[in-house]
């Protein structure tokens, strides 16, 4: 590694430098990603857009550890990622909720994996419930909730052992657009409180745009990163802000990009 690619490296959190993956098939190796490079320092808020099979989660599910990378390198605060990193907290597209379980003992669930003593997390799970509008429903099942509710239940669960990495994998697709505007506020103001760093998998532009300090759009596969922005919106972020035209010239150069790549055509 030259001496630049090195003092870049050193002052970031997450480094991914030519990273590849390749998955073995009957019908031979399927690229999803190939030579991916980005360095994400302590504590960004970083959202990841691009068009399905493009290797978001992919990408993801190889920062978490899940996924051993095939060629090049990742690392988390300096040491390799062979298994998912210390403090790391996942959401998931779909809430993964027990219905035996209540709310509590579900948001308490990371903890009994660790075989940690539960009385010593029972108050901040209910701090966290109360942060986000469930404190009256620590008690109930998930199948007494409404969708939104459930994945407000995922997120705290996700920030329960305060990680220092939070991945979120499209943990809003499935809700309606009122309810996703409000849990973006929330997901805001949770990340405002305790800054954490963030990569937020989505599909929606917008949304990408008003959470992110930062926007990495990916190209289709072998996945890529085809463009790097920085978003200088202030915060906190009304919803208003997306009326404003900063945050459509934002929107509209990945938009732009995506039409490069060839993902829509033009005016369509």
């Amino acid at each position: 590694m030259d001496p630049g690619r090195e003092a870049i490296a050193a002052a970031q959190f997450i480094v991914a430098q030519r990273l590849s993956k390749t998955y073995s098939s009957s019908r031979g190796p399927i690229e999803a990603l190939k030579d991916v490079d980005v360095g994400i320092p302590r504590g960004q808020f970083v959202s990841l857009v691009g068009p399905s099979g493009c290797g978001k989660s992919t990408l993801l599910r190889c920062i978490a550890g899940l996924e051993h990378v095939t060629g090049g390198t990742l690392s988390v605060d300096g040491a390799p990622v062979r298994e998912p990193p210390e403090k790391l907290g996942i959401v998931f597209q779909r809430d993964v909720l027990l219905d035996w379980r209540t709310v509590l003992d579900n948001v308490l669930l990371p903890v009994e994996f660790r075989d940690l003593p539960r009385r010593d997390w029972e108050d901040k799970a209910l701090a966290l419930l109360r942060m986000i509008g469930l404190g009256e429903f620590a008690h109930r099942r998930p199948y007494e909730l409404s969708g939104g509710m459930r994945q407000r239940v995922a997120i705290c669960r996700g920030l329960i052992e305060d990680p220092s990495i939070l991945l979120m994998d499209e943990p809003f697709a499935a809700l309606d657009a009122f309810t996703r505007d409000e849990l973006n506020l929330e997901l805001q103001t949770l990340w405002l409180r305790s800054p954490k760093t963030v990569i937020f998998v989505t599909h929606n532009i917008g949304e990408a745009v008003f959470l992110g300090d930062r926007v990495l759009v990916m190209a289709r596969r072998p996945g890529r990163i085809a463009a790097d922005l920085q978003i200088d919106l202030p915060r906190p972020r009304p919803l208003a802000v997306r009326e404003t035209p900063a945050f459509a010239t934002y929107a509209a150069r990945i938009r732009e990009t995506f039409e490069a790549l060839g993902e829509f055509r033009r005016g369509s």
